[in-house]
Parts: C-alpha cells; sequence; structure tokens
C-alpha cells in the first residue's frame, strides 16, 4: 500500500506542475487543466486516505486520462499534423498508461483482500 500513495503522490504532483507550468498565464487554464487536475486531486485524495478502494478509482480515472490522449496523439502522428515530440510523448504516455494499469491492477487485488 505504501508503494502506492507514493506513487499516486509522485503522478499527481507531476500531473499539477507539468499542467500548471503548460498553462501559466493563460485565460484558459481552468478549462484547458481541469481534467488533469480533476485526476490529480483523485490520485491525492486516493493516497491521504490510505484506503485500496480509493486507488482504484483514482488509478483508473488516470488510465482513462491517458488513454484518450494516447488516441488523440496517435490520430494526429497517423493522419497529421504531425506533433514534432509526437514519439516522445506516445512513449511517456503509453508508459503512464502501463503504470496505471499495474496500479489498478495492485489496488484491486488488495481490495480483495
Amino acid at each position: 500500500m505504501t508503494a502506492l500513495n507514493r506513487l499516486a503522490l509522485l503522478i499527481a504532483l507531476l500531473l499539477t506542475a507539468g499542467e500548471i507550468a503548460r498553462y501559466w498565464g493563460s485565460p484558459h487554464f481552468v478549462p484547458a487543466a481541469f481534467d488533469e487536475l480533476a485526476v490529480a486531486l483523485a490520485l491525492l485524495w486516493a493516497a491521504v486516505r490510505d484506503r485500496p478502494v480509493w486507488h482504484v478509482a483514482g488509478w483508473s480515472a488516470l488510465c482513462g486520462l491517458v488513454l484518450v490522449l494516447l488516441a488523440e496523439t496517435a490520430d494526429h502522428q497517423i493522419h497529421g499534423p504531425v506533433k514534432a515530440a509526437g514519439p516522445v510523448y506516445l512513449a511517456a504516455l503509453s508508459a503512464l498508461l502501463i503504470l496505471g494499469l499495474w496500479a489498478v491492477a495492485r489496488a484491486a487485488r488488495l481490495v480483495r483482500r
């Protein structure tokens, strides 16, 4: 459980920092960054509450978000306009999806106990 808590805190911090850096000073900060910040809040809540059921919810939300971003990025890379850092972004999103799926499976095993 400690690994899930630490991982949830780390990913929540990285998501939040990334969105703040990306949209800082933009008038569209709240609507544009809302989805990532909501997922970060769910992961933070899971880590603070230290209950496996909250981890299933938080990590599942992350997997859903990452899957959508992965599909959108792959669509741009396949059909254009190609993003300059698209391959790096695809690799990072794929790694994050694998990590999220592992965390969901781990938390689900803890819930069944």
